[in-house]
């Protein structure tokens, strides 16, 4: 639930002075999914843009899958499959605000205008060095970043790709792997990076100066790896660490303090082996990913909206007031003699 304050009389200030709903880890409610056509194998959810759709794709089966049934799921909760070039193992990643989706098709990258079903095969990054290509996400300005396998050197570096130039980095020097995984509308893209094949690190690229920022992991015992995977306008980064059982849990990241908060779907396993990847959020704070259910072992999705915190509700309604009552003085006028 997002509160929308509204100024009731010009020059007021009282509002604008309140504290914004804070966003808790513990102060989310979700909604769980199961993908559209045969999802035997389970949903995979990759983003969610600004307007609440999220896009993914389900599994006929877990094991050896052959078909992929890609979707958004619209913020109603209704589905609407894709044909990704017919390509029956195809994957949808990425989403922005006017429904483009951009992926992975043939070991291309692609990208998809989700509501006339038009195909565009994007160039490969180093013409006559390039193997496969993938694309994470793209933003409003149709600034498209990923990664792709560089087959002269055997590394994965990771790419921006706007206006038609590909912009190709790693995030350190001793890194064979950069997977640039989002960008904001601002042009700050966000992702994971290894230079061993095994433990992974986050960062981000700020595409207009071309700083690189690495990020800290997690304090946390017996950590393996950390994927960052999602930023909003505002600074809040999703993604997920995975310890050395295998068990994966989700985490908020504010990029403005450094500061994590952990969240796993409620439905996932609360101990032992345990999986949440949190893979999106948007301006609103929505967050969107999948799991594994304790119960039925299927991994399915999810999309959760932050809850404000009582406080912050409070001190809303006591500011509306205020200001409803300073209106109503204000109007009132001293009777004439």
């Amino acid at each position: 639930m997002i509160i929308t304050r509204t100024c009731i009389a010009a020059g007021l200030t009282s509002l604008a002075l309140l504290p914004s709903p804070s966003v808790r880890a513990d102060s989310y409610s979700f909604v769980n999914f199961d993908g559209p056509g045969q999802n035997g194998g389970g949903t995979t959810v990759n983003a969610i843009n600004n307007n609440g759709a999220v896009v993914g794709f389900s599994s006929d089966n877990a094991a050896t899958p052959t078909l992929f049934t890609n979707f958004v799921r619209n913020p109603n909760g209704s589905f609407t499959t894709l044909n990704i070039n017919n390509d029956p193992l195809a994957n949808a990643n990425g989403i922005n605000d006017v429904g483009v989706v951009v992926g992975l098709s043939q070991n291309n990258a692609f990208s998809l205008d989700s509501k006339t079903n038009s195909f565009t095969a994007l160039p490969p990054a180093k013409p006559g060095d390039t193997g496969m290509e993938n694309a994470f996400g793209i933003n409003k300005a149709g600034v498209i970043v990923g990664q792709f396998t560089q087959n002269s050197t055997d590394t994965q570096p990771g790419f921006v790709l706007a206006n038609g130039v590909f912009t190709i980095f790693q995030a350190t020097n001793t890194s064979t792997v950069t997977n640039v995984q989002n960008i904001d509308n601002n042009g700050l893209a966000i992702g994971f990076y290894s230079a061993d094949g095994v433990h992974q690190h986050g960062f981000t690229y700020d595409t207009v100066s071309q700083q690189i920022l690495l990020l800290a992991d997690p304090n946390i015992a017996n950590l393996e790896l950390t994927q960052f995977l999602g930023v909003n306008d505002k600074g809040l980064a999703v993604g997920y660490y995975q310890t050395n059982d295998g068990s994966q849990h989700g985490f908020l990241y504010n990029l403005k303090n450094g500061t994590y908060s952990f969240l796993d779907d409620p439905n996932a396993a609360k101990s032992g082996f345990s999986i949440t990847q949190i893979t999106g959020i948007n301006n609103s704070n929505e967050i969107t990913g999948f799991y594994v259910d304790a119960t039925t072992g299927l991994q399915r999705g999810f999309v959760a909206t932050a809850v404000p915190e009582p406080g912050s509700i409070l001190l809303a309604g006591f500011g509306l007031a205020f200001a409803l009552g300073y209106t109503r003085r204000r109007n009132k006028q001293p009777a004439t003699a």
